[in-house]
């Protein structure tokens, strides 16, 4: 590019020489580096940005000049361009939220549009790009609070249940990401699935101001979803719509609703929310199909059904092999099967669900599921550091994500760190008012490292009364029991555990880090003859 040519499009030399130092640091960062055809796109769009040629920017001259695609190459059919755009994207993103943060030029690429947006940072913000900035000291307690409770499936074919249940799942996880709301958890919105009860009750015994309801249709190739926003407190509607798509659409409706979400109750995004606001995961219906259908199987938690659960998410991964919400809730299910010793289980179960959780991580760093996934997946291979590392970049990502901190508060307690599990599975508590024995495990399992173990059982006899069958809170009572001298009782949970665990040898739930916690918890155990396998 010459000087003159340079000068005419608002450049001057020196920053023409900081926006390409700026892009060589990122196609040469560790988030570029292995994904060549990525960085071939990025180079492409800086450049024509910078030489005045961004009008160019297409779909189909993308897809012919950046990933050789020939002279009929349709985007609308060949979704390539829109995909990869998406994925480049959330690496900036990501770039820019870690190693990048203090980088003084910023390359974004806008939702809407393929040239780049370029500034320069002064005074540490960016002089020509505007940003809405949320209140870093506001309260939770201030932010508006919303539930998302499962819309109704309308469809003639109640075997569509599972779709109005994921429509419900993919909003919860969209509207979850921004720190502006408070957003109850799934487990707790799910409770009220069929209840027949007023939205005022299900504010009042969730704790929430608003309260999102809605239901699917789905005919064939048409989609029916209506929406509707209530302010649980008066009953009244704050916004209501309803979208009539062709199904190919779903994705879209979703994100419509969650903006229009955003604008009712006035929710400040940072650049960081804005951009990852949006279905970006898949352009495979067929891929998000399977992960649907796969949750619907996974959340009835028995040894059958998470085989189910992993044999559809295995599917959605042939149809799609980047889509990383796939890879993720794939590793989940395998670390699901090897903490329960379940008859399929094997360490090499455990290997899969790391390589597929660290998948999901390179595929979407953004992805705040992928490292909470990650965090439950190291903490079972014993990598503490990693563990306890993805848990934090996860709750950093989405500060609702509950299961975000279970998984982290089970990796802290792992490492001996009572008091900041205990503050992690608090606050995940707070946003799931109805936990599951998980959660009861987690908060149990905290307080018995900080030596408080009358308050640990009760936590983890709460826990057996929802979910006999869970085998972590029957163990640790058992230890707790032995701890507090109550080996009768210690006895009657060891009884119970070997009979729902078919005689077999129990492994260790949630892998002690900690070389003394480890001793001790297995000195206790002995005491009742319980030997367990790594």
């Amino acid at each position: 590019m010459t000087p003159e040519r340079s000068a005419s499009c608002g450049w001057s030399g020196d920053q023409l020489m900081a926006i390409r130092a700026q892009l060589e640091r990122l196609t040469g960062s560790r988030i570029l580096q292995q994904s060549p055809r990525k960085q071939r796109l990025l180079r492409h769009i800086v450049e024509a940005t910078l030489s005045g040629a961004a009008d160019r920017l297409k779909g189909y001259t993308l897809g012919v000049e950046v990933f050789d695609r020939g002279v009929e190459f349709d985007p609308n059919i060949d979704p390539i361009v829109r995909v990869e755009m998406g994925r480049l994207r959330s690496k900036l993103i990501e770039f820019y939220s870690d190693q990048g943060a203090t980088d003084p030029v910023l390359i974004e690429l806008p939702k809407g549009d393929y040239a780049a947006r370029i500034g320069f940072r002064v005074n540490n913000a960016v002089s020509d790009t505007p940003r809405k900035r949320r209140n870093e000291d506001q309260d939770r307690a201030e932010r508006p609070s919303l539930a998302v409770i499962p819309f109704a499936n309308m469809s003639a074919d109640p075997e569509q249940e599972y779709f109005a249940d994921g429509i419900t799942e993919d909003l919860i996880t969209d509207l979850s990401k921004l720190a502006g709301l408070s957003i109850i958890s799934r487990h707790s919105s799910f409770v009220y699935k069929n209840a027949n009860k007023r939205i005022e009750e299900i504010g009042v015994e969730l704790g929430v101001r608003y309260v999102l309801e809605g239901s699917v249709r789905r005919a064939s190739e048409t989609l029916r979803i209506t929406a509707q926003l209530v302010d649980a407190r008066t009953g009244e509607h704050v916004w209501a719509q309803r979208f009539d798509r062709p199904v190919r659409d779903a994705f879209s409706v979703q994100d419509d609703v969650t903006q229009k979400i955003v604008a009712a109750l006035a929710v400040s995004l940072t650049p960081l929310e804005a951009a990852r606001i949006g279905h970006e995961g898949t352009a495979s219906l067929e891929a998000h199909d399977s992960l649907l259908r796969g949750l619907q199987r996974f959340w009835i938690y028995t040894e059958a059904a998470n085989g189910e659960a992993r044999a559809l998410f295995e599917r959605a991964v042939e149809h799609d092999g980047d889509y990383a919400a796939a890879h993720a809730w794939l590793a989940r299910s395998l670390v699901f099967d090897y903490s329960m010793s379940w008859a399929d289980s094997t360490p090499e179960t455990l290997e899969r669900a790391r390589h597929h959780a660290q998948t999901a991580v390179e595929l979407d760093g953004l992805l705040p599921f992928a490292h909470a996934v990650r965090c439950w997946a190291e903490l079972w291979a014993k990598n503490g550091p990693a563990a306890v590392e993805a848990g934090r970049r996860a709750i950093a990502l989405d500060p609702n994500n509950t299961d975000a901190r279970l998984f982290r508060s089970l990796s802290l307690s792992a490492s001996g760190q009572g008091e900041d599990g205990l503050h992690q599975i608090e606050t995940g508590m707070a946003l799931n008012p109805h936990p599951s024995a998980f959660y009861f495990w987690a908060r149990g399992k905290s307080l018995q490292v900080l030596g408080r173990d009358q308050e640990a059982l009760a936590d983890f006899k709460a826990g057996i009364r929802l979910r006999a069958a869970f085998l972590p809170n029957l163990l640790y009572a058992t230890w707790a029991c032995v701890n507090l001298g109550r080996m009768k009782d210690a006895q009657r949970y060891r009884d119970a555990m070997t009979a729902i665990n078919g005689g077999r040898q129990t492994r260790k739930p949630s892998i002690w880090l900690d070389a003394t916690w480890n001793r001790r918890f297995a000195e206790a155990l002995q005491q009742v003859g319980v030997e367990m396998k790594d």
